[in-house]
Protein backbone atom coordinates (compact mmCIF):
# COMPACT_ATOMS: atom_id res chain seq x y z
CA UNK A 1 0.00 0.00 0.00
CA UNK A 2 1.57 3.48 -0.86
CA UNK A 3 0.04 6.77 0.35
CA UNK A 4 -2.75 7.78 -1.65
CA UNK A 5 -6.95 7.23 -0.52
CA UNK A 6 -8.63 4.27 1.28
CA UNK A 7 -12.15 3.91 -0.36
CA UNK A 8 -14.91 2.36 1.69
CA UNK A 9 -18.39 1.38 0.66
CA UNK A 10 -21.45 2.38 3.18
CA UNK A 11 -23.99 0.97 0.37
CA UNK A 12 -23.96 -0.68 -2.79
CA UNK A 13 -23.69 2.48 -3.81
CA UNK A 14 -21.75 4.75 -1.72
CA UNK A 15 -18.52 4.95 -0.63
CA UNK A 16 -16.45 6.98 1.66
CA UNK A 17 -13.01 8.38 0.70
CA UNK A 18 -9.79 9.42 3.47
CA UNK A 19 -6.24 10.63 2.09
CA UNK A 20 -3.78 8.86 2.96
CA UNK A 21 -0.78 10.96 3.89
CA UNK A 22 1.62 8.37 5.22
CA UNK A 23 2.02 4.39 5.61
CA UNK A 24 3.31 2.97 8.61
CA UNK A 25 3.82 -0.46 8.42
CA UNK A 26 1.67 -3.08 6.01
CA UNK A 27 1.33 -6.83 6.08
CA UNK A 28 -1.05 -9.70 6.56
CA UNK A 29 -1.10 -12.36 9.51
CA UNK A 30 -2.50 -15.38 9.37
CA UNK A 31 -5.71 -14.29 9.77
CA UNK A 32 -6.04 -10.86 7.92
CA UNK A 33 -4.25 -7.71 6.22
CA UNK A 34 -3.80 -5.12 8.40
CA UNK A 35 -2.27 -1.34 7.52
CA UNK A 36 -0.90 1.20 9.77
CA UNK A 37 -1.48 4.64 8.18
CA UNK A 38 -1.97 8.19 8.89
CA UNK A 39 -5.27 9.55 7.42
CA UNK A 40 -5.60 13.46 6.70
CA UNK A 41 -7.59 14.09 9.08
CA UNK A 42 -7.74 11.53 11.86
CA UNK A 43 -4.11 10.53 12.71
CA UNK A 44 -2.56 7.13 12.88
CA UNK A 45 -5.03 4.44 11.92
CA UNK A 46 -5.72 0.59 11.94
CA UNK A 47 -7.10 -0.79 8.41
CA UNK A 48 -8.66 -4.56 8.48
CA UNK A 49 -8.55 -5.71 5.05
CA UNK A 50 -9.17 -2.51 3.51
CA UNK A 51 -11.66 -0.73 5.96
CA UNK A 52 -10.80 1.53 8.80
CA UNK A 53 -11.00 -0.47 12.44
CA UNK A 54 -9.85 3.00 14.29
CA UNK A 55 -8.38 6.11 14.26
CA UNK A 56 -6.57 8.28 16.94
CA UNK A 57 -9.15 11.47 16.08
CA UNK A 58 -12.25 9.24 16.71
CA UNK A 59 -11.52 5.62 18.63
CA UNK A 60 -13.36 6.88 21.61
CA UNK A 61 -16.44 7.39 20.00
CA UNK A 62 -16.58 3.57 18.68
CA UNK A 63 -15.20 2.13 22.34
CA UNK A 64 -16.78 4.39 24.67
CA UNK A 65 -19.56 3.96 22.85
CA UNK A 66 -19.75 0.02 22.89
CA UNK A 67 -18.25 0.08 26.90
CA UNK A 68 -20.16 2.69 28.74
CA UNK A 69 -23.54 2.26 28.42
CA UNK A 70 -23.51 -1.45 29.20
CA UNK A 71 -21.22 -0.59 32.37
CA UNK A 72 -23.74 1.93 33.14
CA UNK A 73 -26.90 -0.29 33.35
CA UNK A 74 -25.32 -2.81 34.94
CA UNK A 75 -25.39 -3.54 38.86
CA UNK A 76 -21.86 -4.24 39.13
CA UNK A 77 -18.70 -5.17 37.07
CA UNK A 78 -15.99 -7.42 38.38
CA UNK A 79 -15.45 -9.97 35.94
CA UNK A 80 -15.67 -8.82 32.12
CA UNK A 81 -15.11 -11.09 28.85
CA UNK A 82 -14.14 -9.55 25.64
CA UNK A 83 -14.02 -11.38 22.37
CA UNK A 84 -12.30 -9.13 19.95
CA UNK A 85 -9.96 -5.63 20.44
CA UNK A 86 -6.61 -6.30 19.14
CA UNK A 87 -6.20 -2.82 18.79
CA UNK A 88 -5.96 -2.19 22.69
CA UNK A 89 -8.86 0.65 22.51
CA UNK A 90 -11.56 -1.60 25.18
CA UNK A 91 -8.96 -2.97 27.75
CA UNK A 92 -7.28 0.41 29.47
CA UNK A 93 -10.64 1.71 29.82
CA UNK A 94 -12.01 -1.65 31.47
CA UNK A 95 -8.80 -1.17 33.60
CA UNK A 96 -10.16 2.30 35.00
CA UNK A 97 -13.75 0.66 35.93
CA UNK A 98 -13.75 1.02 39.70
CA UNK A 99 -14.76 -2.54 40.71
CA UNK A 100 -12.94 -4.51 38.59
CA UNK A 101 -11.36 -7.74 38.95
CA UNK A 102 -10.92 -9.29 35.97
CA UNK A 103 -10.79 -9.14 32.34
CA UNK A 104 -10.32 -12.33 29.97
CA UNK A 105 -9.49 -11.12 25.98
CA UNK A 106 -10.15 -13.92 23.58
CA UNK A 107 -8.83 -13.02 20.14
CA UNK A 108 -7.85 -14.51 16.47
CA UNK A 109 -5.03 -12.87 16.19
CA UNK A 110 -2.18 -12.98 18.16
CA UNK A 111 0.45 -11.45 15.44
CA UNK A 112 -1.76 -8.15 14.94
CA UNK A 113 -2.10 -7.91 18.55
CA UNK A 114 1.64 -7.71 18.78
CA UNK A 115 2.02 -5.21 16.13
CA UNK A 116 -0.42 -3.04 17.17
CA UNK A 117 0.83 -2.97 20.85
CA UNK A 118 4.10 -1.50 19.00
CA UNK A 119 2.48 0.83 16.97
CA UNK A 120 -0.25 2.14 18.49
CA UNK A 121 1.16 2.77 21.91
CA UNK A 122 -2.11 5.54 21.84
CA UNK A 123 -4.53 2.80 21.91
CA UNK A 124 -2.97 0.15 24.59
CA UNK A 125 -1.53 2.34 27.31
CA UNK A 126 -0.09 -0.28 28.92
CA UNK A 127 -2.76 -2.06 30.00
CA UNK A 128 -1.65 -5.62 29.28
CA UNK A 129 0.73 -5.42 31.59
CA UNK A 130 -1.98 -5.21 34.20
CA UNK A 131 -2.58 -8.22 36.55
CA UNK A 132 -6.03 -8.75 36.31
CA UNK A 133 -6.04 -8.78 31.75
CA UNK A 134 -5.52 -12.10 30.50
CA UNK A 135 -5.39 -12.46 26.93
CA UNK A 136 -6.07 -15.81 25.37
CA UNK A 137 -5.31 -16.64 21.58
CA UNK A 138 -7.33 -18.72 19.00
CA UNK A 139 -10.82 -19.22 17.40
CA UNK A 140 -12.93 -17.64 20.07
CA UNK A 141 -16.01 -19.86 19.50
CA UNK A 142 -13.55 -22.71 20.72
CA UNK A 143 -12.06 -20.78 23.26
CA UNK A 144 -15.51 -19.25 24.81
CA UNK A 145 -16.63 -23.04 25.11
CA UNK A 146 -13.69 -23.88 27.57
CA UNK A 147 -14.45 -20.74 30.30
CA UNK A 148 -14.74 -21.13 33.33
CA UNK A 149 -17.51 -19.58 35.69
CA UNK A 150 -19.90 -16.50 34.50
CA UNK A 151 -18.92 -12.60 33.99
CA UNK A 152 -21.10 -9.79 34.81
CA UNK A 153 -20.35 -8.05 31.49
CA UNK A 154 -19.27 -9.59 27.77
CA UNK A 155 -17.88 -6.92 24.90
CA UNK A 156 -17.59 -7.99 21.09
CA UNK A 157 -14.96 -5.55 20.05
CA UNK A 158 -14.93 -6.82 16.29
CA UNK A 159 -14.29 -6.27 12.92
CA UNK A 160 -16.89 -6.25 10.46
CA UNK A 161 -18.42 -8.98 9.39
CA UNK A 162 -17.43 -8.87 5.70
CA UNK A 163 -18.04 -12.01 3.46
CA UNK A 164 -16.51 -15.21 3.96
CA UNK A 165 -14.55 -13.33 7.22
CA UNK A 166 -14.06 -15.23 10.31
CA UNK A 167 -16.09 -12.78 12.32
CA UNK A 168 -19.37 -14.50 10.46
CA UNK A 169 -19.55 -17.10 13.13
CA UNK A 170 -19.42 -13.95 15.78
CA UNK A 171 -23.15 -12.77 15.10
CA UNK A 172 -25.20 -15.76 15.27
CA UNK A 173 -27.68 -17.27 17.69
CA UNK A 174 -25.22 -20.13 18.35
CA UNK A 175 -22.82 -17.96 19.07
CA UNK A 176 -24.86 -15.55 21.35
CA UNK A 177 -26.12 -18.72 22.80
CA UNK A 178 -22.82 -19.34 24.28
CA UNK A 179 -22.28 -15.72 24.99
CA UNK A 180 -25.50 -15.82 27.59
CA UNK A 181 -24.21 -19.35 29.25
CA UNK A 182 -20.82 -17.38 29.99
CA UNK A 183 -23.50 -14.49 31.24
CA UNK A 184 -24.23 -14.70 35.20
CA UNK A 185 -27.83 -13.68 36.15
CA UNK A 186 -28.23 -10.04 35.65
CA UNK A 187 -25.20 -9.60 33.37
CA UNK A 188 -24.80 -8.23 29.94
CA UNK A 189 -23.94 -8.68 26.04
CA UNK A 190 -22.62 -5.40 24.16
CA UNK A 191 -21.63 -5.66 20.31
CA UNK A 192 -21.07 -3.42 17.50
CA UNK A 193 -23.48 -3.57 15.02
CA UNK A 194 -22.57 -2.46 11.57
CA UNK A 195 -23.70 0.82 10.28
CA UNK A 196 -26.63 2.94 11.35
CA UNK A 197 -28.28 3.90 8.03
CA UNK A 198 -31.54 3.66 7.46
CA UNK A 199 -30.96 2.88 3.53
CA UNK A 200 -28.74 0.06 4.17
CA UNK A 201 -30.05 -1.37 7.76
CA UNK A 202 -29.62 -4.94 6.91
CA UNK A 203 -27.05 -5.59 8.92
CA UNK A 204 -27.72 -4.00 11.92
CA UNK A 205 -31.23 -4.96 12.12
CA UNK A 206 -29.78 -8.88 11.80
CA UNK A 207 -28.27 -8.27 14.67
CA UNK A 208 -30.69 -6.62 16.83
CA UNK A 209 -32.83 -9.58 15.19
CA UNK A 210 -30.65 -12.45 16.22
CA UNK A 211 -29.92 -11.02 19.60
CA UNK A 212 -33.48 -10.64 20.12
CA UNK A 213 -34.15 -14.35 19.73
CA UNK A 214 -31.78 -15.46 22.42
CA UNK A 215 -32.20 -12.42 24.65
CA UNK A 216 -35.47 -10.96 26.36
CA UNK A 217 -33.86 -7.43 25.80
CA UNK A 218 -32.00 -6.50 22.86
CA UNK A 219 -31.69 -2.64 22.28
CA UNK A 220 -30.22 -1.15 19.85
CA UNK A 221 -28.61 2.81 19.90
CA UNK A 222 -25.78 4.47 17.68
CA UNK A 223 -23.18 7.00 17.52
CA UNK A 224 -21.32 9.40 15.40
CA UNK A 225 -18.08 7.66 14.28
CA UNK A 226 -16.94 10.16 11.81
CA UNK A 227 -14.16 8.30 10.56
CA UNK A 228 -16.40 5.61 9.43
CA UNK A 229 -18.73 7.88 7.24
CA UNK A 230 -21.60 6.88 8.83
CA UNK A 231 -23.11 6.62 11.90
CA UNK A 232 -22.30 3.44 13.67
CA UNK A 233 -25.04 0.84 15.51
CA UNK A 234 -24.39 -1.25 18.52
CA UNK A 235 -26.90 -3.41 20.53
CA UNK A 236 -27.20 -3.87 24.47
CA UNK A 237 -28.70 -7.62 25.35
CA UNK A 238 -29.92 -8.96 28.26
CA UNK A 239 -32.24 -10.83 30.47
CA UNK A 240 -33.32 -9.06 33.30
CA UNK A 241 -32.26 -5.00 32.74
CA UNK A 242 -34.19 -3.07 30.35
CA UNK A 243 -32.21 -0.95 28.58
CA UNK A 244 -35.30 1.36 27.76
CA UNK A 245 -35.73 1.72 31.65
CA UNK A 246 -32.57 2.82 32.90
CA UNK A 247 -32.30 6.71 34.08
CA UNK A 248 -29.91 9.51 33.74
CA UNK A 249 -29.45 9.22 36.91
CA UNK A 250 -28.13 6.01 36.81
CA UNK A 251 -26.19 6.78 34.26
CA UNK A 252 -24.82 10.10 36.02
CA UNK A 253 -23.86 7.32 39.28
CA UNK A 254 -21.99 5.31 37.58
CA UNK A 255 -19.59 7.35 35.64
CA UNK A 256 -19.07 9.33 38.42
CA UNK A 257 -17.43 6.50 39.73
CA UNK A 258 -14.77 6.58 36.85
CA UNK A 259 -11.75 8.64 36.23
CA UNK A 260 -12.93 11.40 35.01
CA UNK A 261 -9.88 11.73 32.50
CA UNK A 262 -11.12 8.50 31.15
CA UNK A 263 -14.51 8.76 29.15
CA UNK A 264 -14.14 11.76 26.67
CA UNK A 265 -17.31 11.38 24.81
CA UNK A 266 -19.51 9.42 27.29
CA UNK A 267 -21.92 10.92 29.82
CA UNK A 268 -25.52 10.82 30.90
CA UNK A 269 -26.55 13.41 27.46
CA UNK A 270 -24.46 11.34 25.24
CA UNK A 271 -26.50 8.15 26.15
CA UNK A 272 -29.59 9.67 25.98
CA UNK A 273 -28.72 10.79 22.34
CA UNK A 274 -27.30 7.27 21.45
CA UNK A 275 -31.17 5.66 22.22
CA UNK A 276 -33.25 7.96 21.17
CA UNK A 277 -32.75 6.49 17.25
CA UNK A 278 -34.69 8.42 14.68
CA UNK A 279 -37.91 7.74 13.53
CA UNK A 280 -36.31 6.50 10.06
CA UNK A 281 -34.39 4.42 11.07
CA UNK A 282 -36.41 2.68 13.85
CA UNK A 283 -38.77 2.00 10.86
CA UNK A 284 -35.90 0.70 8.95
CA UNK A 285 -34.71 -2.14 11.68
CA UNK A 286 -38.50 -2.86 12.28
CA UNK A 287 -38.88 -4.46 8.96
CA UNK A 288 -35.47 -5.34 7.79
CA UNK A 289 -33.17 -7.82 9.18
CA UNK A 290 -32.94 -11.81 8.85
CA UNK A 291 -31.89 -14.16 12.10
CA UNK A 292 -28.56 -15.13 11.09
CA UNK A 293 -27.20 -18.95 11.95
CA UNK A 294 -23.60 -20.67 11.19
CA UNK A 295 -25.53 -22.07 8.28
CA UNK A 296 -26.98 -19.01 7.08
CA UNK A 297 -24.70 -15.83 8.61
CA UNK A 298 -24.94 -12.01 7.62
CA UNK A 299 -22.62 -9.52 6.90
CA UNK A 300 -22.12 -6.00 5.56
CA UNK A 301 -21.41 -4.62 2.57
CA UNK A 302 -18.03 -5.23 0.96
Amino acid sequence: MSAGQVVEPITAYERHVHDVVAVHRTGRTRVQEFAIVELGTYGPALLLDGRVQSTAADEAHYHEALLYPAYAMSERVERVLVFGGANGGVLHRLCALPDLRQVVQLDVDGELYGITRSALPHMHRGAERDPRCRVVFGDPRALVREIDGTFDLVIADLPDATEGSATERLFTTEFYAEVRRVLRPGGLFATQAGPAHFLSPDFFAGTLRTLGTVFRYATPYAISVPSYGVPWGFVVAGDTIDPAAVTEERVEAAMAKVDPKTPTVYDAITHRHMFALERRLREALADSGTVATDRRPINVVS
